[in-house]
């Protein structure tokens, strides 16, 4: 691996340079749009656009931009791992980086603070650190890789060489260096809509192209934001709006305790909430809780959910089961239910939300 071998870590910063020289010396600078991609009505070709210069040429070969962006697993350093395709119904940005590369080293601040500003807009970040050792990638991550950021490995670039295309850097034998320092963006449907390699002619650390392409996508040519089967975001339930909540105490004869708080989320039609335990680790799961002077609650118990793809989802009207001991003397208010959700749509999620109601004491 390259982190901890001199020789390779100078092989691989010279690849770099050669491949940057290349980009934008040869492939970058071609004199004319290839034959069939020149620009269309809305616009030039994505590599003439500002910030996007380094952007692939149909010439390359694919994934191209409008390909299905291949799926991959990987650890990442928070624990566990993380699929691309869970991500589904969310934009994602995957950076490809490494420690010893100056240029990504001098982004990396710049693309937690994109993480961060982005964020509320159902914009996931990855970078994914490149061919190192485990404990070099860790250390580095540990002083310089945002918490806004989430961090992956592809310790032996498997997962960079399914994105490589085959006529980008032809050169390169090992192919996934050919993503040292790329930027990619990809749609709620899992369909790659930015592909960026390095070109230090134009050299940006804060991603202003990936910015304003990503406000670009996300607003739509009509300026107006859509999902990606076409629907305005106007046309969606305010958040706080798609599951209204209901709430009252029951008797369970014979059980221990004998009450139950049962706590109703009728979700509207054509969207779902997550599950309380859902598999990817970066979805909001539901979460029921309850409080009341007089009274002490037991752990929630939720139904059961039903998948959709990777993901555990509730939908319908659900109902969340509380058990519920009483104190000496009589509950003195009202109880307190909160729910904290995510909803989605088949291609988006919204923003999550804590919703709270009030239930008459009995």
């Amino acid at each position: 691996m390259i982190g901890r071998d001199p020789a390779r870590r100078a092989r691989a910063v010279g690849s770099l340079g050669v491949m940057v020289c290349i980009l934008v010396g040869v492939l970058s600078g071609c004199a004319a749009t290839p034959a069939g991609v020149a620009g269309s009505p809305a616009g030039p070709p994505m590599w003439e656009r500002p910030g996007l210069r380094g952007a692939v040429r149909p010439e390359m070969g694919h994934p191209q931009p409008g390909d299905a962006a291949p799926d991959f697993e990987l650890p990442a350093l928070a624990g566990g791992s993380v699929r691309l395709s869970s991500l589904r119904g969310a934009w994602v940005v995957v950076h490809f980086t490494a420690t010893w590369c100056p240029y990504c080293d001098a982004e990396i601040t710049h693309l937690g603070e994109l993480a961060a500003s982005y964020a509320p807009r159902n914009v996931k970040v990855l970078v994914v650190d490149l061919q190192e050792e485990p404990d070099v990638w860790s250390a580095y991550a540990r002083q310089r890789v945002a918490p806004s950021l989430i961090a992956l490995q592809d310790r032996t670039g498997a997962a960079a060489t399914k994105f490589a295309p085959p006529r980008a850097q032809p050169s390169f034998t090992e192919r996934a260096q050919v993503l040292f320092d790329a930027t990619l963006v990809i749609d709620p449907a899992g369909i790659l809509r930015v592909f960026l390699l390095p070109d230090t002619a134009h050299f940006d650390p804060s991603f202003g192209g990936i910015r304003a392409e990503l406000d670009r996508q996300l607003q739509g040519s009509s300026g107006v934001a859509t999902t990606p089967s076409g629907r305005a975001s106007s046309d969606l339930l305010p958040p706080d709006q798609v599951v209204t909540l209901s709430a009252a105490v029951a008797d369970l004869p014979g059980a221990d305790p004998a009450e139950v708080l049962v706590v109703r989320l009728a979700i509207a039609e054509g969207y779902h909430i997550m599950s309380d335990h859902p598999p990817d680790p970066f979805s909001i799961p539901t979460q029921v809780r309850a409080a009341g002077e007089g009274l002490v609650f037991g752990s929630a118990a939720y139904p059961a959910a039903r998948a959709i793809g990777s993901l555990s989802v509730f939908d319908g009207a659900p109902e969340v089961r509380l058990p519920l001991r009483r104190a000496d003397g009589p509950p003195g208010g009202p109880i307190a239910v909160e729910v904290r959700y995510q909803a989605c749509t088949e291609s988006r999620c919204l923003v999550p939300v804590r919703k709270r109601i009030e239930v008459p004491p009995r």
